[in-house]
Parts: C-alpha cells; structure tokens; sequence
C-alpha cells in the first residue's frame, strides 16, 4: 500500500505536465511579425505640386480707430513737381502732383498736411500726408507687401462686428506717415523710422464716412491684391515659413528629403512656391519639424 502511493502520485504529476504542454501548444502565439506589424509606422500623407490661381489677401481681427494721417509717396524713382499746397482740402481723385510723367492723385477726401519741395526724388519718398476725417483699421501686410508689385493696387473689405455689413473700403492707404529724412518732426504711428528702418508693415482700411462706427469697436478686415492666375501652389499646412523663404518636405522614394524653396504671396489657405520644387512633386502635408519623425 505505502508502495502504491509513490507511483500514484509520480503518474498524477506526469499527467499534468502533459495536460499543460498540450494547452501551450494550442493557445496562439505572438510572434515578432506580428508586433512588428503593430507598431509600424503608418506612411506620412503627401500633397501634390499643382498649377492653379491665387488671390493673395491678407485679413485681420482689429480694432476701430480715428484714421491717422497717411503719407503719399513716389511710384518710381523721378522728378516730383507739386500742384497742391499744405493746407489744402482735395477730393478723391484730385491730381496733387507728378512724379516724371505718372500724376500722384488723392485715394479720399482729406486735408494735405505737409507737402515735401520739388526735388528728384527716390522711389517711395513720402511726397503728401494727408488727413482723413474718418475712421480706419489696420492689417498687418508684411508679408503681402513683400510678395508683390510695390504699384499693385488694393482693395479691401470690413466688417464691424453686431454691425451691418460687410462693407469696402474707401482707399487702403499706408498705416501712419513715413516720415522725410529731412523732417526734425517724430510721427506717431510711423512704420517707418527717419532712418528708412522698416518693421511691421502695416496698412489702413479707410471706413466711408457714412458707416457708423465708434473707436475701440472690433472689426475684421480683409485685403485683396490682383489675382495670379497661373502659379505653382501647396497648402500652407506643408510649407514651414510663410515670408519670402521656407522648407518643405519632399517625396524622394519611400523616405523624404528637406528643400528650401522660394514662396510667393499666400491666400491663406494656400501659397506660391516661386522656386525650389516642379509641378508633379508630392510633399508631406505636414510642414518640416512640426511633427518629429514624420518626414524621416
């Protein structure tokens, strides 16, 4: 009987582990594969190179504020000759000098301030200030104004917020006077220094002077240059920079590869590549560096 136990209790053991092998045998594996397969990287998602028409506008949620005096300059480098003197109240329209053989007109109805000597002059030379009896808001259009013709005209539109609209803009004027080298005088509001030193630049949406508008109301502005009609363009999500130069992320095989590339003028939504890329080119639709790993 004290025989017997042992050997019952030896089987006993020997049946278990044969019970436990079978059950490893048949449960499903994870093999490398599959965790491989897990956690691969998913491909990054690409934009194409296309040809299309822009229409740069830059836009803006400001403020109302008393227009400020706005300055007038050359349209090119040449003889300036005035016709009007300080003090003078002009209509939109009004010829107020010339500059070679190109007539300086008034954009809208305003008292001339200062009026600067006959003189041959460089090629944006504040020429008239000019105040206008209304009110304005401003847009910061640094990077329009580097993207496109200096002689392009503009338009804009605004809309007052809880207030009917939206509405034109009388003129889009310079924001503030640039002020003369040759001037002892400092204007507030200037964007640009005696010294010609530039930073923002910024221009005045001129509200008509029958919407009623107070100072300190919210407004949001909208400016339009002339459209391009035939650009290479991508959507500013894929380009890193949006003044004059910026990376983007090319396709090259299965990997992607940096470029610099040369940008044009931005509706927003998308921007002119001037350089660096060709139609047909596939980018990541994430600009370079905003999301590690990505472009890798």
């Amino acid at each position: 009987m004290n025989a017997i136990a042992p050997f019952k209790c030896l089987l006993a053991c020997v049946t278990a582990t044969t019970m436990c092998a079978m059950m490893t045998a048949c449960s499903p594996s994870r093999t490398p594969s599959s965790d491989a397969s897990s956690t691969a990287k998913r491909p990054a998602s690409t934009v194409e190179v296309r040809r299309g028409g822009i229409t740069p506008l830059p836009s803006s949620s400001t403020g109302v504020q008393v227009a400020p005096v706005f300055s007038l300059t050359t349209p090119a480098k040449g003889w300036f000759h005035s016709t009007t003197d300080q003090g003078a109240y002009v209509h939109a329209g009004d010829v107020l000098g010339t500059v070679g053989d190109q007539q300086v007109t008034a954009p809208v109805d305003g008292v001339i301030e200062t009026v600067a000597q006959d003189n041959d002059m460089a090629a944006d030379y504040p020429l008239f200030s000019i105040r206008y009896g209304g009110m304005s808001a401003s847009v910061d259009a640094t990077a329009l104004l580097a993207t496109i013709d200096p002689d392009q005209p503009l338009t804009g539109r605004f809309q007052i917020t809880d207030a009917q609209g939206p509405t034109d803009c009388a003129a889009v004027v310079n924001d503030g006077v640039a002020t003369p080298p040759s001037s002892a005088e400092d204007t507030a509001g200037s964007a640009t220094t005696a010294h010609g030193t530039e930073s923002t630049r910024t221009l005045q949406c001129l509200f008509p002077k029958d919407v009623q508008a107070r100072p300190g109301q919210n407004a949001t502005v909208v400016l339009t240059a002339t459209a391009v009609e035939d650009a290479l363009i991508l959507p500013v999500t894929a380009v890193a920079g949006r003044l004059a130069s910026g990376q983007v992320s090319r396709r090259d095989g299965d990997s992607f590869a940096t470029v610099n590339v040369k940008l044009g003028a931005s509706d927003g939504t998308s921007i002119i590549i001037l350089d660096g890329l060709e139609e047909g080119d596939m980018v990541s639709a994430t600009a370079p560096n905003l999301t590690p790993g990505a472009q890798s």
